[in-house]
């Protein structure tokens, strides 16, 4: 009886341990997912300057998420492109 207590035990911090580096792991892909979209163009409504490359990025991972539904990748970056999008909002009505 005592070892499977202890088996439990083990189970559960290792449990945590795993959950705590996927959260690392997220976090660090957040930051350098935000870096990388800061970096694309946005034109705005008007495509008569080129191509706008935050919208372009938004298509890939709709089309990434419809080949496979549910990646916890596309959500996040779902949300980034969403903050990213706001934040140039947000900087062009303070300018």
């Amino acid at each position: 009886m005592e070892n499977k207590s202890r088996l439990a035990v083990e189970t559960f911090s290792a449990n945590i341990d795993h959950s705590a580096q996927n959260l690392a792991d997220e976090s660090d892909f957040r930051t350098r997912y935000m870096n990388e979209l800061k970096k694309k163009r946005q034109h705005g409504i008007n495509n008569y300057f080129g191509i706008d490359e935050l919208l372009e990025e938004r298509r890939q991972v709709n089309q990434q998420q419809m080949k496979t539904p549910g990646r916890r990748g596309e959500i996040i970056k779902h949300e980034e492109i969403d903050k990213e999008i706001l934040r140039r909002l947000k900087n062009k009505t303070q300018i």
